[in-house]
């Protein structure tokens, strides 16, 4: 219809995902680039202009078109297409006659048949448009196109005459009239070559081109150009055109694939048009025809690395797992010929002889003969015995042996991003062949897989997406749940979906792999079904404890060590609110020595940490006295980086019987890892400034995948490979040639904070089978040896011997978002659905988290998701923060919105050492403004952002001098970048954001944040008000009402004044607790004046007395438009009283009119992110209705 040849329409189509308009762009520029090639250039007025002021005047013109064509203009899609009928007489006429005019020379016809191309008739002519005889098949071929064989009567206005149409599109980001529209001729006129609507849309284009020059409309013009008999009759005499014949080589795909699947056209075409015609040159016939069918068999597909965020994964759910059974088929019959072909190669016998090693290869044909008969199978198996690689490997090469009907489509789930990657290139090594393959991966935000993918190893929450458009599962065999062992809240949730997913599909196959430990649990959960163990491959591994390390390194603590114990005087201090009276007075005895007379016995549950000298002698006879005192002045809860130094120099120097091998740290968090870095570079014997002895990489889940490779090398000999690493290396990634592990016993693990309300992640000990797990990394080659750098009594007596399931210490928020975002769940209660996971969560725990929901405008009473809550369930964070982020973005002030969240998901940078708690109070007040305490926080920051522009020591100097810890600013940046890539795979800031990139590219001098994202997104940040009001979003129902004193006057000259109440006067009261105290540490623990009555707030700690940590003050617009509950209005004594929270919160409006906008804007908001949630790529700030309403409210929370 359009002009173009069907074969490449249906090609564009594949690799668009199906979608017809954006394979109708594509299409489009790919042809108008080739004919106007640099003139297509974007002119740099354009480049600057707004797309706002160009939206409006798009509006106007359209405006303008309606009222002249009426019903003949359509506008298809809202700023995006429109389209024209129309009726061009002299058109059909033209054409009719010439068609009887064919008629009489069908004789002479069958003279010129040897003016038809035989290579053409044979499948592919090498020169292409270039050819002198004609590139079409002869009135009775069988493979010439059937014409007219669809019944299009429907599309004919009247069936009495061809139906014409001029097509304007407008991709994203078009800035019409400073850019040209696509245009496209479309018509069902049989008489109209198809050559000839393609030369029409390329005339019409060039004549949009030159108008785009000039900044004026030109959609009029276009129409009456084609009402231009003579111009559109000499178009007419050329009947050839590259782009309606079909392409000459099939073999030779056009590069159409886009990069990022489903984005928009306008972001998949460069917008340089000689980047873009390069392009289309890889489409061009390619004349080595033999040569692309040699590459052809060897490597199936193409291996596209894509974007795949969620917002392009909802595009395309619906689509996505249809797959064609056809295609599918004939897929599986090339990738069962290449297995059989590749199993007979040196290479893989090689690797197969290497894979035959492994303990999990002995149980091969038992896990294959209980997956005949059984739907599910636990299989228990330690570190590094092949399972995670093997398993899937089994099930894949022995359906690869069949029918290719019963090929084999494996999902295997992996807990971390990292091992999802590494482990799908280990299994692509051993199996020859390239990853993206048989064997992909995909992560949140990228993926690396083909159509010919049979084995997929993804992260859990790839999976749990998935399933919300695709509730079966189709297509896939078998699902592998891996490390089920480790409990996180997702990985249970999945068995409890995949639980109900069985019964609909009996014929799916799960497998859940777990180290060691509890394998009989899962079992039971799945119906008692067989448990297959499997065992490890290790060599012996030496175990020391702190009190040997010390005695190896002979270290000595320094008295200026930050590591030592805080002195007697500041640990009564710091300590009396911790302790009870019991114990208090047990430690003023212990500290005078009384207590060993009284009792010498020492229990075993009394930690380390509590015991004198003489104590820890008696605890550990035989032990060096000078290695006791050290421990005893020692802090043992902090992360010892000075003991891991010596430690490391000792195993360096290699005064030791152990064989050289490579050096694996595990570090609780990045900040370790950075600060042990930085200290090892400051050290010549790490920091290769003079002899190249060892190599220093970190590990950790944030490192980009390359990063994380180079872990995995092999050094020079007589070099010595150092890993500085999270948990991370614990059991998702097994890094081969370690001999040595140092385990400083900490992790980070997500914990309820109650007085918050909202998850954090701690610092706290690991667990015995951590420990265990850890020590086992040491001997995976050779005999090893582990070093804890916790005591011996520490590990018998004080470690828990496994981590509490996530699910029962974390918060619920983000799981019962996520229950009620699957189809399958949301007509079930939320308690129906929890109380059926393996180990369910408390109910009180539930009933919290449901208040919770409830109050920030996410769930409805009735458990309903709003549409606040479907966003807020597809970022991973707490949801309060989410809600913070998303509002950040809408009302386009991201940058301070990030700042605030990440500190509020961390932890406040300000520190008051307890010498210098005055003087660092006052440093706080000088940052004050909007009496704000997270306003105070984001002055700090900036000026922090400014003073790493001049150095590192500027930095320095400002921390110490403002009382900020450099850390915790490090951190909150990094959370920054973290929480742009979130926003960014959703959709509500810019696409193919990441936080790597952004680190690299722009955060020289600060987090990168504010240039990553744009000036758009944050048109508003420096509007104070707004940001209050965006804080009270989040912070919702934590609200404190100030209370008055009864007024106090003063006579003056001028008559009596009303006098300003004194601090201490002021009374705040919230609703549950009654009367609070603001913090002393707060900005505005001495304020005498609040504007608003009202304050939010983050925290409250319960101690003597309820103290309200950090808070900031919010009018009352905020507290309506942007808290969660609901509002109501009612008339009482004349005036219009606005109340929420069934009425603890209350107002009267300036007029009737306000109240009714109030309670109008508070609908839009929600209708505005209902409609966000049908096109997840809209822009909220683009559609004049959503930059209109977020317009008005920015204006009444600020000139309120």
């Amino acid at each position: 219809r359009y002009g173009f040849d069907s074969e490449r329409c249906r090609r564009v189509l594949r690799s668009c995902n199906g979608n017809i308009g954006a394979s109708l762009e594509y299409l489009l520029l790919q042809c108008f680039t080739e004919r106007y090639g640099e003139k297509m250039q974007v002119s740099a007025t354009a480049a600057e202009a707004s797309q706002e002021e160009c939206l409006e005047q798009r509006q106007e013109e359209a405006f303008a078109l309606r009222s002249i064509y009426g019903e003949k203009f359509v506008e298809r899609i809202q700023n995006r297409v429109w389209t024209f009928s129309l009726e061009l007489e002299y058109l059909a006429n033209r054409l009719s006659k010439s068609k009887q005019k064919g008629a009489c020379t069908k004789d002479t016809a069958k003279q010129t048949s040897k003016e038809i191309c035989k290579f053409y008739l044979q499948g592919g002519c090498r020169f292409g448009s270039k050819c002198r005889f004609g590139h079409e098949f002869p009135p009775n071929h069988p493979l010439k196109p059937a014409r007219n064989s669809v019944d299009d009567a429907h599309l004919r206005p009247n069936s009495d005459g061809p139906v014409y149409e001029l097509e304007v599109r407008f991709p994203e980001e078009n800035k019409y009239p400073l850019h040209a529209p696509l245009v496209a001729f479309y018509s069902t006129d049989e008489n109209l070559p198809l050559a000839c609507r393609l030369h029409i849309a390329e005339f019409l284009f060039g004549k949009a081109l030159i108008a785009a020059e000039s900044n004026e409309p030109v959609v009029y013009t276009l129409v009456t150009c084609l009402e231009d008999e003579s111009e559109i009759s000499e178009l007419l005499k050329n009947t050839h055109h590259k782009y309606s014949v079909s392409p000459v080589s099939l073999l030779a795909t056009p590069s159409v694939k886009p990069q990022t699947e489903s984005t928009s056209v306008s972001n998949r075409v460069p917008a340089d048009p000689q980047l873009h015609s390069n392009k289309v040159l890889l489409s061009e016939p390619q004349e080595e025809e033999e040569v692309a069918e040699e590459e052809e068999e060897d490597e199936p597909e193409q291996v596209v690395v894509e974007n795949e965020s969620y917002v392009n994964l909802k595009k395309k759910l619906s689509k996505k797992y249809d797959v064609q059974a056809k295609s599918l088929y004939n897929e599986n019959v090339k990738i069962c010929t290449q297995f059989r072909l590749k199993k007979s190669s040196r290479h893989f016998q090689s690797m197969l002889y290497e894979r035959q090693k492994l303990p999990a290869w002995q149980e091969r044909e038992t896990i294959l003969d209980l997956l005949k008969s059984h739907q599910v199978l636990v299989v228990s198996g330690m570190t590094g015995c092949g399972k995670t690689t093997q398993i899937p490997q089994f099930i894949l090469d022995a359906s690869l042996q069949g029918s290719p009907s019963r090929v084999a489509n494996i999902i295997c789930t992996q807990p971390r991003r990292i091992s999802a990657i590494s482990v799908a290139e280990r299994v692509a090594k051993e199996r020859t062949e390239r990853v993206g393959l048989t064997v992909g991966y995909q992560i949140r935000l990228e993926s690396v897989k083909s159509s010919a993918t049979r084995l997929l190893y993804c992260t859990t929450g790839v999976l749990l997406r998935r399933l919300e458009g695709d509730l079966t599962l189709q297509g896939i065999t078998h699902v592998i749940v891996d490390e089920v062992h480790e409990r996180t809240e997702e990985s249970d949730f999945l068995l409890l979906v995949l639980k109900d997913v069985m019964v609909e599909r009996p014929d799916l196959r799960v497998i859940l792999m777990s180290a060691t430990l509890n394998a009989e649990l899962f079992s039971q959960y799945f119906h008692s079904c067989p448990i297959i163990n499997i065992p490890g491959r290790t060599f012996p591994v030496d175990q020391f404890f702190l009190e040997d390390v010390i005695a190896m390194t002979r270290y000595v603590l320094e008295d200026s060590s930050p590591y030592r114990r805080k002195t007697k005087q500041e640990n009564k201090q710091n300590g009396r609110h911790k302790r009870t009276a019991f114990e208090e007075v047990e430690e003023d005895l212990r500290r005078a020595g009384l207590l060993e007379g009284t009792d010498p016995v020492v229990r075993d549950s009394d930690p380390d940490q509590k015991l004198t000298l003489k104590q820890l002698l008696t605890r550990y006879k035989g032990v060096n006295k000078t290695v006791l005192k050290t421990m005893s002045v020692m802090d043992l809860d902090k992360v010892n980086l000075e003991l891991i130094e010596a430690l490391l120099e000792w195993i360096v120097a290699g005064r030791h019987s152990y064989p050289p091998g490579a050096v694996l740290i595990f570090l609780p968090g990045l900040a370790e890892i950075k600060m042990l870095y930085e200290q090892l570079q400051s050290n010549a014997l790490f920091n290769n400034r003079h002899s190249k002895r060892c190599v220093v990489y970190p590990l950790h889940s944030s490192l980009s995948s390359e990063e994380q490779q180079s872990v995995f090398l092999r050094p020079p000999a007589g070099v010595i490979k150092i890993i500085i690493s999270t948990n991370i290396a614990e059991t998702s990634v097994t890094i081969d040639d370690v001999v040595y592990v140092i385990d400083s016993g900490k992790m980070k693990e997500k914990r309820y904070e109650p007085s918050k309300g909202m998850e954090s992640l701690e610092d706290t000990f690991v667990s015995k089978a951590n420990a265990l797990q850890r020590k086992g990394r040491a001997g995976r080659v050779a005999s090893g040896v582990c070093f804890h750098l916790f005591s011996s009594h520490h590990y018998n007596h004080q470690l828990i011997k496994q981590q509490l399931p996530e699910i029962q210490r974390v918060p619920l928020e983000q799981l019962c978002l996520r229950i009620k975002i699957l189809e399958m769940f949301s007509a079930q209660s939320l308690h129906s659905v929890l109380s059926r996971l393996i180990e369910p969560p408390r109910t009180e725990s539930l009933r919290a988290s449901k208040l919770r929901l409830q109050d920030l405008g996410a769930l409805t009473p009735d458990e309903k998701l709003t549409p606040l809550g479907y966003h807020l369930a597809s970022l991973p964070v707490d949801v309060r923060i989410g809600k913070l982020m998303l509002f950040g973005t809408i009302f386009r002030c991201l940058d301070p919105a990030l700042t605030i969240a990440a500190s509020l998901a961390f932890k406040s940078p300000f520190v008051s050492p307890w010498d210098k708690r005055e003087e660092a109070n006052k440093k706080k007040l000088e940052f004050a403004v909007g009496n704000s305490d997270y306003l105070a926080l984001l002055q700090a920051y900036k000026g922090w952002r400014l003073s790493i522009k001049e150095g590192s020591q500027a930095s320095y100097n400002y921390c110490r001098e403002n009382f900020l810890s450099g850390r915790v600013l490090q951190e909150i940046a990094s959370l920054k970048r973290q929480f742009t890539e979130l926003l960014s795979d959703i959709g509500f800031v810019k696409e193919g954001l990441r936080a790597r990139d952004i680190e690299k590219k722009w955060s020289q001098g600060g987090d990168g944040v504010l240039d990553a994202t744009g000036e758009e997104a944050n048109s508003n940040a420096e509007n104070i008000k707004l940001i209050s009001a965006m804080l009270c979003a989040a912070l919702y129902p934590n609200v404190v009402q100030v209370k008055k004193p009864e007024g106090k006057y003063q006579k003056t000259s001028t008559g009596a004044v009303k006098m300003q109440p004194k601090a201490e006067e002021l009374k705040f009261v919230t609703k549950n607790d009654g009367y609070v105290h603001i913090h002393p540490s707060s900005v505005n623990y001495q304020t005498r004046h609040f504007e608003s009555p009202y304050l939010v707030y983050h925290e409250k700690i319960k101690t003597s007395r309820v103290f309200i940590r950090d808070c900031s003050m919010v009018s009352v617009y905020p507290l309506v438009l942007l808290g969660g509950g609901q509002v109501h209005m009612q008339l009482q004594k004349g005036e219009f009283v606005i109340s929420l929270d069934d009425g603890w919160i209350r107002f009267v409006a300036a007029s009737h009119q306000v109240a009714e906008l109030v309670k109008e804007l508070r609908c839009e908001l929600d209708q505005l992110l209902q409609d966000k949630i049908k096109n997840p790529s809209m822009d909220l700030c683009m559609c004049p209705r959503g930059s209109r309403i977020i317009g008005m409210i920015v204006k009444l929370v600020t000139t309120q």
